[in-house]
């Protein structure tokens, strides 16, 4: 008979392990959801996304900057935190338009402060609910913070436009929500969806903040992107990984093989019954991955460049 302390270790190790690598002696799948139930959250975390995107974006952008330094009182900011414009809207260059006599007009080419602390909310609500659904094992909730990711990404393409969108930006916008919406479709177990979804979205909040000190702080911004380095290496490189070959393992041991998976089953009828949603999501998440790495290289090459070298770079873009 099992020493009953032992039994309690061992569920403990599993379970902390289950953290980090989420395998589950049983699969509690995810989908296929329904597809109007998609289509209603999708819709209702769209709406949600949007009327607070603009809120504090564009009604009140200066909210979340004056709530970051209630937090912290200590944080120094520069002056141009202040004196940025909302989106849409265009600023007049005081001293070289009186001097030639011209009104000369600047639009907005970044995010500014307010979308980048906006970025933090949104990655932060979305971690969260991803958190709180693994714990309760509710999947639906699950489904609700997977479609608030993809409703930040519908609001942010319209907020920043084709003047503001960067191609980078663009395919993760295409990218991004082809993963979620074809995850539902399929039986994968919503918990490793989960700590995908937290690892992504919690790397993403320290993105947008990173990315609003680097450019309206006096933080030092070789140390902001040695920090970043360790964040991508793990949250969008290391973890991401392990969650696409558990992903691709279950999927492939208990529907098949490879090149099974990438025929379609023409004896169905219709175009939506013979598509293989695995096969699509197979390709995004590759898409994504490849994505981060890129991304993580970048980031490592600029923690590496001497400091005032990467001052110039971040004052000059």
């Amino acid at each position: 008979m099992e020493n009953p302390s032992l039994g309690w270790a061992r569920s403990l190790v599993c379970g902390f392990g289950s953290l980090f690598v989420p395998i589950f002696a049983e699969r509690q799948a995810f989908g296929p959801i329904p597809a109007q139930d998609v289509a209603l959250s999708l819709v209702m975390m769209t709406m949600v996304c949007t009327a607070a995107g603009y809120v504090l974006t564009r009604s009140a952008p200066l909210l979340l900057t004056r709530l970051l330094l209630r937090l912290h009182p200590n944080l120094q900011l520069r002056d141009d935190v202040w004196e940025e414009v909302v989106p849409g809207q265009e600023a007049q260059l005081g001293e070289e338009a009186a001097e030639e006599g011209v009104a000369k007009k600047r639009y907005i080419r970044k995010r500014t402060g307010a979308e980048l602390l906006f970025i933090v909310v949104h990655n932060s609500a979305v971690t969260s609910m991803a958190m709180l659904a693994w714990l309760l094992g509710y999947p639906y909730l699950a489904l609700h913070a997977f479609c608030l990711e993809i409703g930040y990404e519908v609001f942010d393409s319209f907020s920043l436009g084709f003047q503001r969108m960067e191609p980078e930006t663009l395919i993760h916008h295409l990218v991004s929500p082809i993963c979620i919406l074809c995850s539902t479709q399929t039986d994968i177990d919503f918990r490793v969806l989960c700590q995908l979804s937290i690892c992504i979205d919690l790397s993403g909040a320290i993105l947008g903040m990173s990315k609003f000190l680097l450019r309206f702080s006096h933080l030092s911004a070789s140390k902001i992107y040695q920090f970043l380095s360790i964040v991508y290496i793990f949250l969008r490189v290391i973890f991401p990984l392990i969650d696409t070959v558990i992903i691709v393992s279950r999927e492939l041991t208990t529907k098949g093989s490879f090149s099974t998976r990438l025929q379609l089953q023409s004896d169905q009828q219709g175009f939506f019954a013979r598509t293989d949603w695995t096969q699509l999501y197979f390709w995004s998440m590759a898409v994504m991955n490849s994505f981060n790495a890129y991304f993580f290289l970048v980031i490592r090459a600029r923690s590496r460049l001497p400091a005032h070298v990467v001052s110039i770079y971040e004052t000059q873009n």
